[in-house]
């Protein structure tokens, strides 16, 4: 440092040094932001979410923005113009597809989401429109069903409500009642809004908020847990949280009799896999407790495990999980998203054919 040399203060001369090197530090790290963002496009593009008008979810995406995504399997599409996840909007949607980042199904091609492959084998029978969006839990989505149902009054005849799990505790349900389920804003100071737009630092920040160590640890449990908002839910729940259970379907059977739609609770448990390969799928009191609340208050229930079991025995694929991580770790695939596509729609069917039936009773007892 030549110039460094000329300044003959020590005192000026030590800042000066320090400023340098700050400087090089600080060129250094802009230069490897800039390299991660232009490797980041290539691994998961997408852009900043923004809130939702209508208020029938948390967010929406920026209208007609791409997405591009590795980080599981390798999924891509458009966002419609209503920030959703389909190819279009359907503006007289008789299905609506509500749920988590699972039915948002940015882990698959746009085209093998659970609402596309519905609406191709309709063939236009049926309109589904795919309003999932990540962090909406079976919670989230139950408090906005009202409006979601308000909003596309002129049409919707079925709301299919996703899940991936089945525990829930009397708090939980309070949040649906009393709309108070924990709310992602998409406001952000001017700092984490410039963090949210680089790729390189969005990655960064991500990693900063799970733990940059958490990823290498064993988490050691042995039975299934799932952390929402940070609170964990396992199979097995409390005697003093299984009136939960009653309270919220209790709910969901007043929104039908208000409304005359019918709901479907759309479950696809996580698989897990014995010493000798055979698919298995946990199923303590919380399944017990759901599965009895929703017969009791007439919601219909579908449970994915066995056709996942089939699909698993002959095909053998699993619905969870893809080629770049584990089987049965992280989102639905393309085969999973398929598998629960083809139920729904014949559970639908079946549904149809069964009011097309009690119709024609109903006019055979008007005539006689």
């Amino acid at each position: 440092m030549p110039k460094m040399d000329s300044i003959r203060n020590p005192v000026i001369r030590r800042i000066a040094e320090w400023a340098f090197w700050l400087v090089k530090i600080g060129a250094a790290g802009a230069v490897a932001v800039v390299i991660l963002s232009v490797l980041m496009l290539g691994y998961s593009f997408i852009p900043v979410h923004i809130e939702n008008p209508d208020g029938n979810t948390d967010y929406i995406w920026p209208a007609g923005s791409v997405w591009f995504r590795v980080t599981e399997g390798i999924g891509y599409g458009k966002f419609d113009d209503n920030g959703f996840n389909n190819p279009e909007v359907i503006e007289h949607p008789d299905i609506l597809l509500l749920g988590s980042s699972h039915m948002e199904a940015q882990y698959v091609p746009q085209g093998d989401s659970v609402s596309a492959v519905m609406n191709d084998l309709f063939g236009g029978e049926h309109e589904v429109y795919n309003l999932g969006i990540s962090g909406h839990t079976i919670f989230k989505t139950c408090q906005y069903l009202p409006k979601n149902i308000e909003l596309y009054k002129d049409s919707v005849k079925y709301v299919i409500l996703e899940t991936f799990f089945v525990s829930m505790t009397e708090k939980d349900v309070d949040n649906v009642l009393n709309h108070t389920v924990q709310y992602s804003s998409s406001k952000h100071s001017p700092v984490m809004q410039f963090v949210n737009e680089v790729p390189g630092l969005r990655i960064l920040d991500h990693q900063r908020k799970v733990g940059f160590v958490d990823l290498f640890k064993d988490s050691g449990r042995t039975t299934k847990v799932f952390s929402i908002d940070g609170d964990e839910y396992s199979s097995e729940v409390s005697a003093s949280d299984l009136p939960a259970y009653d309270r919220l379907f209790g709910y969901l059977e007043d929104i039908e009799k208000e409304t005359g739609v019918e709901l479907i609770i759309y479950y696809h448990p996580t698989e897990t896999f014995d010493g000798e390969g055979h698919i298995l799928f946990e199923e303590g009191n919380a399944y017990e407790a759901f599965a009895a609340a929703a017969e009791a208050h007439h919601i219909d229930f579908v449970d994915m495990a066995d056709d996942f079991v089939r699909m698993f025995n002959e095909e053998h694929h699993v619905a969870h999980g893809f080629c770049t991580g584990r089987l049965g770790i992280g989102h639905l695939n393309s085969y999973g998203h398929r598998a629960s596509a083809e139920t729904l729609v014949r559970v639908i069917r079946e549904k149809d054919q069964a009011q097309k039936e009690s119709g024609k009773e109903a006019d055979a007892d008007v005539n006689d």
